[in-house]
């Protein structure tokens, strides 16, 4: 069985399809080719040995011109085009719309035959698309009339982003729409605590971040007046030039950033000196307000307890002793100590990338 899977945004940043192709690693009946593009974050490169083939081309820069940023995109669509059609796939696999060019003309010229899915990181609504690059909303266009179509297999990562694309695109998706949460390995393990900060609650961030988007500068100040009684890390590949200059100007001895992230198979190592993971995003679209994201189960993994803000109505469904809401909003009401002692007990439950993956796994076997 020959697979195909076009991911264009680099493979570095979506753990999700990284732990995938580890998995499909196993699976010695399957031949693999994947396309995507070279990060630009020097990030560190993923390679999944000799069962899976990944092919590349450059991935834009910010500083490119619009020339230049073109010339990248036709250059993966030629890539992956012509690649696909000397592979001839059985199946093909796309993450969301930025990946649909190529597949589309080959599925259009040369795919009849080959069985199409679909999955889908984040959830796009319509708005988004009106005032995104109009490339991709071309691309989106080629998938409302022929690609949902032809497919197999859609998924979204949690019941509520199902809903919402049935919603947008028509009830006659329903019975291929899956649900694909975003685990993390069982290769992941418990570290022990290794506590070193004279009792007080130490706090994590990990993942992107942005002033405008996160409640960033709400979180920093309330770390800021407890006055040493609370600590905070943060760990970013993914932000832009007005939140790092924030973060780098607030000279705060509670506060450590040190302009870098962490590489996703070192973050249990990571967690093991923390007490409290965060997930600081506002609700500023559908796709954050119904979004349980990678790193809910990530810190619930290495047992750490997480606050979330309220209005994150994707994550209120895990809400429990170690998953608490908060009103960054109105933060300095906020007391800490009761409920981390609450949640000071047992271990989390724990979540399993293997297991979630095994009914795409068999889709792409059969």
């Amino acid at each position: 069985m020959r697979i195909g899977m076009v991911h264009y945004m680099p493979l570095e940043y979506y753990p999700p399809v990284t732990n995938l192709l580890d998995c499909l690693s196993q699976e010695k009946d399957l031949q693999i080719k994947t396309w995507s593009c070279f990060n630009v974050k020097n990030r560190k490169e993923y390679t999944s040995g000799d069962q899976i083939k990944i092919s590349r081309t450059t991935f834009p820069k910010s500083s490119d011109t619009k020339l230049q940023r073109f010339l990248k995109y036709v250059r993966f669509n030629l890539n992956c085009f012509w690649g696909l059609v000397l592979f001839q796939p059985d199946k093909i696999l796309y993450f969301e719309s930025y990946s649909v060019g190529p597949v589309y003309y080959f599925l259009k010229l040369f795919g009849s035959k080959t069985e199409l899915l679909i999955h889908n990181h984040e959830y796009f609504d319509p708005e988004w698309y009106k005032s995104g690059m109009t490339l991709v909303k071309h691309y989106h266009e080629q998938e409302k009339s022929y690609l949902f179509e032809k497919a197999s297999w859609i998924s979204q990562t949690n019941k509520d982003r199902v809903r919402l694309f049935i919603q947008d695109h028509g009830e006659e998706l329903t019975k291929k729409m899956r649900v694909l949460p975003n685990y993390p390995p069982k290769s992941w393990t418990i570290h022990p605590k290794s506590k070193d900060h004279d009792g007080a609650i130490k706090t994590v961030f990990i993942g992107s971040l942005s002033l405008k988007t996160t409640y960033l500068e709400n979180y920093c100040n309330w770390v800021i007046d407890q006055n040493g009684k609370v600590l905070m890390d943060i760990f970013s590949y993914n932000l832009d030039l007005d939140t790092k200059d924030y973060l780098n100007n607030l000279s705060s001895p509670y506060i450590k950033f040190d302009g870098g992230g962490v590489e996703y198979h070192d973050i249990p190592k990571k967690l093991s000196k923390y007490d409290v993971g965060l997930i600081l995003y506002k609700a500023y679209s559908p796709n954050f307000k119904y979004n349980a994201p990678n790193k809910l189960f990530e810190y619930l993994t290495c047992n750490l307890q997480v606050w979330y803000a309220e209005e994150l109505m994707g994550i209120a469904p895990y809400q429990s002793n170690r998953v608490v809401p908060i009103d960054f909003q109105n933060i300095n009401d906020f007391r800490p100590d009761a409920l981390l002692n609450a949640a000071s007990v047992g271990v989390s439950s724990r979540f399993s990338a293997e297991e979630a993956l095994m009914p795409l796994i068999d889709k792409l076997k059969q």
